[in-house]
């Protein structure tokens, strides 16, 4: 959400930080439905003071039923007019809604995914005497991944793991909070996995991207696109204090996406399902210190794929290919052997006070009374679904056995491999 106090006194940066994105120049428009606004606030304001000046004669006049009637006029009037500055209030914020973030300074400029930028690789790809099988025709060879079963309960896009699998899917949602909390210091929360529409225009999902969620018939809920959205609005239409920041949480959910626009990609497989299991850590923090929070959520994703010992790269989104609430985010990939290429597991997110002025979420200094709106961050930390396809084609063996890594195993019993 932008504040279109900032708009009228930034017109040319927020148009051109809009044009960045790709989009159009729109301050002009929303500062001319803003002063239509203000117009009809004035003109309400005139009105009653106008039939407070005829109340006031009502006692001393001869004539009690003129100004009767001149008062339901004005009356009359005054809701008109309040009818139409509440339209007009309704029309600009609902385009300041489906405007996206700014995007931070340091954003490189593109068109999409092809003009991200590479920043840091880690790790060794390992050659293999043999073919690496991908992860579908591993797992449905070994019976432990079973698409059939999934489209008879649910259709395309969803599947069934067990045994073996559906351990390994069970010890990294483990693993993944026990990092987050014991090395990192977030806050484990169970949360729920349905929202109000409130609460998903709080973090930019609605109502720019209505068609990429699912929404039940029940009591104005939604099934989550990510934890982001219940961990991120625990905090909205509130006034937190100073001396509570930064807050740090992270949560192991059920996430739920159309993927509307994905048509024909990645049909088959643990890579982009209508329901994934997704570790997600949030912080809520002060404006001068969110630069610093990034590069900690940067590192605690890090640190577990390096425990993973998985190979992996930072990848630096351009302004093209932003997430709608972000003003910056960094992308953590790990290489597929499988597939033969870099698959993206993770997103770090700088979103700035984008999120918290559409939540209403604010911070008072005790010390000073000034009241702000925090800055918010979220990061993927990790998908579990698409970790599991990268241990299923890296520790690959000869003989399709999986080796297990080492920080595994004692979530998995002491297993080593399967």
């Amino acid at each position: 959400m932008h504040d279109i106090k900032y708009i009228k006194n930034n017109i040319k940066a927020f148009d051109d930080a809009i044009c960045k994105r790709g989009g159009v120049p729109c301050a002009k428009k929303l500062l001319e439905k803003h002063n239509e606004y203000l117009s009809f606030l004035n003109k309400k304001q005139e009105l009653q003071e106008k039939r407070n000046l005829i109340t006031k004669s009502f006692k001393d006049s001869t004539d009690t039923e003129k100004i009767k009637k001149q008062v339901q006029e004005i009356k009359k009037e005054i809701d008109e007019v309040s009818l139409s500055s509440e339209k007009i209030y309704e029309e600009l914020h609902h385009e300041l809604l489906l405007i996206p973030n700014i995007l931070d300074a340091k954003v490189p400029e593109g068109l999409n995914e092809n003009d991200n930028k590479i920043i840091k690789e880690y790790g060794q790809i390992k050659d293999k005497d043999f073919k690496t099988l991908d992860h579908v025709k591993l797992m449905e060879n070994k019976g432990l991944l079973n698409y059939n079963e999934a489209i008879k309960l649910s259709g395309s896009r969803f599947s069934v793991l067990k045994s073996d699998l559906a351990c390994l899917n069970r010890a990294l949602v483990n693993f993944f909070i026990d990092h987050n909390v014991l090395e990192f210091g977030y806050i484990e929360y169970v949360i729920p996995e349905l929202v109000k529409s409130s609460s998903l225009e709080g973090t930019g999902q609605l109502p720019k991207f209505k068609d990429d969620l699912f929404q039940t018939n029940f009591n104005d809920l939604w099934l989550i696109p990510t934890a982001e959205v219940p961990l991120t609005n625990l905090n909205r239409d509130t006034i937190l204090k100073a001396n509570e920041l930064p807050l740090r949480y992270t949560s192991f959910t059920n996430c739920f996406r159309s993927e509307a626009g994905a048509s024909g990609k990645d049909t088959k497989g643990l890579m982009r399902e209508h329901q994934f299991g997704k570790v997600e850590i949030v912080s809520i923090t002060h404006p001068d210190k969110s630069i610093t929070e990034f590069d900690r959520m940067i590192s605690c994703v890090e640190s577990i794929l390096k425990k993973l010992d998985l190979p992996y790269r930072l990848v630096e989104l351009c302004s093209g290919d932003l997430g709608f609430s972000s003003t910056y985010t960094i992308d953590f990939e790990i290489w597929m052997p499988g597939q033969n290429q870099f698959r993206e597991v993770s997103s770090c997110s700088n979103c700035k006070e984008f999120q918290s002025r559409r939540m209403k979420m604010r911070v008072k200094d005790e010390k000073t009374s000034q009241i702000y709106y925090p800055h918010t961050l979220n990061s993927s930390a990790v998908a579990v679904g698409r970790i599991i396809v990268a241990i299923l084609e890296n520790f690959q063996n000869e003989d399709r056995s999986i080796e297990i890594p080492e920080i595994l195993r004692g979530y998995m019993n002491g297993k080593k491999k399967f």
